[in-house]
This record gives C-alpha cells, sequence and structure tokens, in this order.
C-alpha cells in the first residue's frame, strides 16, 4: 500500500519536477559539456578524412608527433563520459532507495561529477593528453579577458565563438553555485531566482564581450582597414539589447510599469531585438563565416552548379544548403517562446534543455563549414600547402 501512494503521489508531481528530479542541473551542464568535446573530435576526424589540416590551421602539434588530434580528443571525452556514466548511474541507484543515506548521496553525486570533470584538464600529470589539455586552459585564460593572439588567431575565435554557445549553461553554472552556497539540494529543482535577477543576465553577457572585444582588437591591427570586423563587432553588440530586455521581461512589475516600460512595449522591443540580431547573425554566418553567395550581388552571375555557394567546395551541394536552412531554423528557436502553446519549451526545465542541446547543434553545423572556409582561404594564399598527404585535397570544383 505504501508503494503504491509513492506511485500516485509521483504521478501526480509535475513533469518539471520529475524532470530536474532524475536530470539535475549539474547533469546536464556537464553532459553539454562532453557532447561539445565528442562534437569537436568528429568535426576534426571527419575534416581530417576530407585532407583538411585543421591541425595547422589552429597552429597545433607543428612538429607532426604523436597521433592524429581527434584521436587525443576522443581519448579525452571517452574518459570525461566514464566519469560522468559512473556517477549518473549511482545517482539513479540511490534515487531508488529507500535508505537514509541515499539523500546526502542524491546531493554529492552532481556535485561530484561537476567538479570531476573539469578536473580531468586540470590534472597536472602527463596522462590525458597533458599538452593538449594545457593549451586548451591558456587558450581559455586568454581570451577569458578578451585576448587574441597573432598566432593562434583562428583558434582563440573559435574557442571564443564556442562560449556563446554555451551562455545558457554559463547561467546555469551561476544557478548552481548560488543553491550550494544557499544550502539548497542540487537534486532538487533549480532555484532560477537565486542570487537576484541580474547577476544571470550579466554572466550571459560575458562570452558576447569577449567577442567584441576580440572583434575591436583585429579592427585595430588593421590599421581601420578591415571593415568587416568592425561590422562583427557590431553584430555581436545587438546581443546586448537582446539580454536586457530579456531580463527586463522577467523582473517586470506593474509598480515600474510608471516608471519604465509596460509589459507590451517590453515584449515588443524584446521581438525587434531578436528579430535584428538573429537575421544580422544568420546573415553573417552564410555569407562572412561560409563565404556563400547567395545573399551577395555576385551570386546573380553564379552558374547552376554552385548557385549561391562557392566556387570550391569539400561537400555535396546540398550539404551547404541544408546548413543555411539548419542554421536559419535554430537561430529562431526563440520564435517558440511567442507560441503559448508551446509551454514546454517556454518555462519547462526540458524545454530550457532542449533549447541548449539546438544551439549546440547549430554551433557544430557552423563549425564544420567555418573550419572548410578558414582552410580554403588559408590554402589560396599560399600560407599552408594545398595538399596534406597522397590521395589530392578532397575538394570539390563546381563547373560552369
Amino acid at each position: 500500500m505504501d508503494e503504491q501512494q509513492v506511485a500516485e503521489q509521483v504521478i501526480e508531481q509535475p513533469v518539471d519536477i520529475l524532470f530536474s528530479s532524475y536530470f539535475p542541473l549539474p547533469y546536464r551542464a556537464v553532459s553539454t559539456f562532453i557532447l561539445g568535446v565528442w562534437a569537436w573530435g568528429i568535426t576534426l576526424h571527419y575534416l581530417t578524412k576530407l585532407r583538411i589540416d585543421v591541425e595547422s590551421l589552429i597552429r597545433f602539434n607543428q612538429q607532426r608527433t604523436g597521433p592524429p588530434l581527434y584521436r587525443s580528443v576522443y581519448e579525452v571525452a571517452g574518459i570525461l563520459t566514464v566519469v560522468y556514466a559512473a556517477s549518473a548511474t549511482l545517482f539513479w541507484m540511490a534515487s531508488n532507495a529507500s535508505e537514509n543515506f541515499a539523500f546526502i548521496v542524491l546531493d554529492i553525486l552532481p556535485l561530484s561529477c561537476f567538479v570531476a570533470v573539469p578536473g580531468v584538464f586540470f590534472y597536472p600529470g602527463y596522462a590525458f593528453h597533458q599538452s593538449g589539455r594545457f593549451r586548451f586552459l591558456r587558450t581559455m585564460r586568454r581570451i577569458a579577458f578578451g585576448g587574441l593572439d597573432r598566432d593562434t588567431r583562428f583558434a582563440d575565435t573559435l574557442v571564443a565563438d564556442a562560449l556563446t554557445s554555451y551562455t545558457k549553461v554559463f547561467g546555469d553554472m551561476w544557478i548552481m553555485t548560488c543553491m550550494f552556497l544557499s544550502r539548497k539540494s542540487l537534486a532538487s529543482m533549480p532555484d532560477r531566482t537565486c542570487g537576484g535577477k541580474y547577476i544571470v543576465p550579466a554572466i550571459i553577457a560575458i562570452p558576447y564581450l569577449i567577442r567584441l572585444r576580440q572583434c575591436v582588437i583585429d579592427y585595430l591591427r588593421s590599421g581601420g582597414q578591415e571593415f568587416n570586423h568592425l561590422l562583427n563587432a557590431v553584430k555581436y553588440s545587438t546581443t546586448f539589447p537582446v539580454i536586457i530586455l530579456s531580463a527586463a521581461q522577467r523582473s517586470y512589475s506593474e509598480a515600474e510599469s510608471a516608471t519604465f516600460f509596460g509589459a507590451l512595449t517590453l515584449y515588443k522591443l524584446w521581438v525587434l531585438s531578436m528579430i535584428v540580431n538573429s537575421l544580422f547573425s544568420f546573415y553573417w554566418d552564410v555569407t562572412r563565416d561560409w563565404d556563400l553567395t547567395m545573399f551577395t550581388v555576385s551570386s546573380k552571375n553564379a552558374s547552376l552548379a554552385h548557385k549561391g555557394l562557392r566556387s570550391i567546395m569539400y561537400f555535396p551541394s546540398y550539404v551547404y544548403y541544408v546548413a543555411v536552412f539548419l542554421d536559419l531554423l535554430l537561430r529562431f528557436t526563440w520564435s517558440l517562446k511567442m507560441s503559448p502553446h508551446l509551454y514546454f519549451f517556454n518555462e519547462q526545465e526540458g524545454g530550457v534543455f532542449a533549447l541548449e542541446i539546438m544551439e549546440l547543434l547549430r554551433r557544430w553545423i557552423w563549425l564544420f563549414l567555418r573550419i572548410e572556409t578558414e582552410w580554403i582561404r588559408t590554402t589560396a594564399s599560399g600560407r599552408l600547402p594545398m595538399v596534406m598527404t597522397e590521395g589530392g585535397t578532397g575538394m570539390h570544383e563546381a563547373k560552369d
């Protein structure tokens, strides 16, 4: 009878609470990071098969010693996955236990997993590919202050761009820290109000500030000749109205309406800022980051064989069209919040996590074409050899 009553109580609980109980916030944050490591390894592996020398582009392993970089990434990802899987398995076992100690374990396991995964990168020993791990940490330290190394500029911008896709995860990390310091259970529903209403938006803005500063550095280094760097800085600056207006909507109260904007005005401004930011970012992805011509005047004169694309391509033509479509679609995932019928994506923890995964997918797609574009630009300038190994470059040249 007792077990039946417990089952009925579980059924009556909202889905959101059950989701957080079985998949707490620390595990969600760690899972997105591990997925990112696996995605980086797959990207390196596949592009290497296409004879794109990513290691040369990011100035890694110049002496060509040791295994390919993607193998090292796979091994680190595998270690992180084992740590994560062991912790999550013990957590789920403890969550189904009836002993009193289980309640203590339910808090310790998510926290220990969250600490252990970055701990692998900080491990001082030579195991687990020390040179690669430490290089990543040095890169993170450099870009954390908006730095941009001349020799590893492309790698720095790739990492900084990746951080902009983890903004929601960084916000979750703050929520976890605040809950821990407030002695709240990390295995419970996240307290999204913990620490006040302005800290999380400020944290979310940091990766965009980093990229904004990097663009300004690029522009100044060019002596004011490369106007594209300034435009890129403007693109990142369009994110800040979105963050500010989103925070204003969450903290809106009727008492403030007389002094500030009304709720409807805030909502309209938020929609406008989201449209501007999404369209600008989408245009930049396609035209500037991928060098596709579908939104430029020159595309009108392109042949049918590569209409809207470019003359040199490492992927089949349809891949670029699919990538453009998905990039547009995933850039506008915020529009899901405009429908009252999509409550799952609006407020529930499962919907928030789904949006984080979709953003990682968009960044992964972007990464393939961004590295391919940089390889084409670099080899065309003669700074790197066009052919890596026997068998050619793996690229396709469109025929008229």
